[in-house]
């Protein structure tokens, strides 16, 4: 009499860093903006709304910070933690661009993350905690859809603690290191609204 074997229960398979490195140095991805997201991958797509809100805020913070004290890097790798290589839209960090000529920036050098967001719902779930528990001090989301900003602080294991929502018309203050560095109107990098008929 034979038995039957019961087979294993399929489950998710949780990709490390070493694992997506390997994915990328093949070039499984060539072409395509793929992010390793609590071992889970996300592709991230771009439109023309996206870009230029990236762009926008990127140059209202060049205009307003030191170059020689912090630099801005636009859609780049930061230093991957296990199962994190994520592509943050745009990241502050301390000291000048040079300073990372050889190795990415980790969390000790991010002064600010932000993320762009129109469609990923990872931005409010997995980013938003993972990006807390990495010990990134402040986590900013644009959200073009309700045309706000949403400022995040005071990290810790389950998320952040202290939220601020600047709607489209008004300005916040732009601290960095527990200094000011002026004032930025929201309005200044949403892209127009779409006008309905």
């Amino acid at each position: 009499m034979s038995t039957i074997q019961a087979r294993p229960t399929a489950g998710r398979v949780r990709l490390t860093v070493d694992e997506f490195a390997q994915m990328l140095d093949a070039g499984l991805f060539e072409g395509r903006h793929v992010q390793l997201l609590d071992g889970e991958l996300y592709e991230v797509t771009k439109n023309p709304p996206h870009n230029f809100a990236v762009s926008a805020l990127a140059d209202a913070l060049r205009s307003l910070l030191p170059r020689d004290e912090y630099s801005i890097r636009e859609e780049k790798s930061i230093e991957p933690w296990p199962y994190w290589w994520p592509e943050p839209d745009i990241v502050i960090v301390r000291g000048p661009q040079r300073r990372y000529a050889d190795h990415h920036p980790g969390a000790g050098d991010l002064a600010l993350v932000i993320e762009v967001s129109d469609t990923s719902e990872q931005d409010w779930t997995k980013k938003l905690i993972g990006y807390a528990a990495a010990g990134f001090s402040v986590y900013w989301i644009l959200d073009l859809n309700l045309r706000r900003l949403e400022i995040h602080g005071d990290p810790g294991p389950s998320g952040y603690m202290v939220e601020e929502i600047v709607p489209e018309g008004q300005s916040f203050e732009l601290v960095i290191d527990d200094r000011s560095f002026g004032r930025i109107a929201v309005s200044e990098f949403l892209p127009n609204a779409v006008q309905s008929d």
